[in-house]
């Protein structure tokens, strides 16, 4: 017997485009926020249907889970030991704060938020929203010859300053301040490395 369930076209659609679908609702909840996003207004704006959206991300917390692992995996360290430290900070705050990269980061602040006041609902984003930015910073500390046991503080460390001082910058639009402060972490970044290339 066939089976008479009507197919949903849009559905078909993005099958195979889960990827693009993805990169679409990113694009989407940076511009708008998600403060009122609710999945069927949001399947309507991008051209598909709720049950589809439903279909590949689960809920609204599990699609927001994905957004900030996509925003995390596109402003990753470049991570190589023959870099100045210095150097490799500076290119990467420099990359993370440009006016085209910081409302992803407005973004993944309010996303933050949101997981907070809910965290049994945002328990996924609350399981990696820490660790792993540390695991790649934890590596670049280690390749750039941290002792290894403190290799975790000290990624602990350039997590927190980073982290702090992205918020200010969105915060207060003070970018001239910022830019200094952070430029002061960057050097006792560089004077700390030394140190271990002297052990």
């Amino acid at each position: 017997m066939e089976d008479s369930t009507p197919i949903d076209g849009r559905k078909l659609r993005y099958q195979h485009r889960r990827a693009e679908l993805l990169a679409q609702v990113t694009a989407y909840v940076t511009a708008n926020g998600v403060g009122e996003l609710s999945m069927r207004p949001l399947a309507k704006d991008l051209g598909i249907s709720h049950a589809t959206l439903i279909h590949h991300f689960g809920s609204k917390e599990q699609l927001l889970t994905e957004v900030v692992a996509t925003l995390r995996d596109s402003s990753s360290l470049d991570i190589s030991s023959g870099t100045d430290i210095v150097e490799m900070l500076t290119s990467y705050w420099n990359g993370r704060t440009s006016a085209e990269s910081l409302p992803s980061f407005r973004l993944m602040f309010e996303i933050y938020g949101q997981a907070l006041l809910h965290p049994e609902r945002y328990r996924e984003f609350l399981d990696h929203v820490v660790g792993d930015w540390l695991g790649g910073l934890t590596e670049a500390a280690l390749a750039h010859g941290c002792p290894p046991d403190r290799a975790d503080r000290y990624a602990t460390i350039v997590l927190a300053q980073i982290r702090g001082l992205t918020l200010d910058l969105v915060t207060t639009g003070n970018r001239v301040r910022i830019d200094a402060a952070f430029a002061e972490f960057a050097a006792a970044m560089g004077a700390l490395v030394s140190s271990w290339k002297a052990i």
